[in-house]
């Protein structure tokens, strides 16, 4: 796993409790040594049904979940931790060859993913993005009176993170929801990629990467099943924006 043995700065401020579901010992005890390093607790797991218990009966700031584990996999893991705590920032740990079963992942609510051989620098990065949300989302949800973003006749709920037209309603997950919010700032703008990526995931933009992509298009398949007349227009290259139907 490059630099896993030897990087572990970028300490967190303060001590977040980080639940890593992965059923390699080797794997996991070399993950959790540079995250104790980097300033965090750590509670380790090796298996899905684990996994779940200690992410609800514990106080948990994040967890890290394989995919592949032993007994409940860590999929349908993912779908149990998050069914029970929505807002409780989930990054999926995937092999390669896995990058197929991210779509899924995404729409259980999973916050990101992060591929084997870990890069640690990559790793603290997306976990310290991850835990910076949830506290300017909680900041966000403090400021009492603020209106629901609207555009035409589609309406962004906070409260409910959902998208609402006169002809339904659909459920968003955190980075759906994120996603609409920054594009219903300024309809119409074109956002750039690499905007997107910074103000949405933190982190830089990577043109091999396809999780924008994938997150877009689920975001104009909910924008059509609601009948809104607005939708995502990607430009080729550049990035997207909210326009008219």
């Amino acid at each position: 796993m490059s630099g896993m043995m030897d990087r572990a700065d970028g300490a967190a401020p303060e001590e977040k409790c980080i639940l890593l579901v992965e059923d390699d010992v080797t794997i996991s005890d070399l993950l959790a040594y540079n995250l104790r390093r980097a300033g965090y607790r750590v509670i380790q797991e090796f298996n899905g049904r684990a996994g779940v218990q200690a992410a609800l009966s514990q106080s948990v700031d994040l967890v890290l979940m394989d995919l592949m584990l032993p007994g409940l996999d860590g999929m349908s893991a993912t779908r149990e931790v998050l069914r029970a705590k929505p807002k409780l920032p989930l990054i999926i740990l995937t092999a390669l060859g896995e990058r197929e079963k991210l779509l899924e992942g995404y729409e259980t609510g999973a916050d990101d993913y992060v591929t084997k051989p870990f890069d640690l620098e990559v790793l603290l990065a997306r976990i310290a993005a991850s835990l910076r949300r949830v506290v300017n989302s909680a900041g966000a949800q403090s400021e009492r009176n603020v209106p629901p973003a609207a555009l035409g006749d589609l309406l962004l709920d906070y409260d409910t993170r959902s998208l609402r037209t006169l002809a339904g309603v659909v459920t968003l997950t955190p980075k759906e929801h994120a996603l609409i919010q920054l594009l219903l700032s300024d309809p119409g703008h074109l956002f750039s990629r690499e905007e997107i990526t910074e103000r949405v995931w933190h982190h830089r933009y990577l043109s091999s990467s396809r999780t924008l992509d994938v997150h877009m298009r689920r975001l104009r398949d909910k924008l059509r099943e609601v009948r809104a007349d607005v939708t995502i227009h990607a430009v080729r290259g550049v990035g997207y924006r909210l326009a008219a139907r």
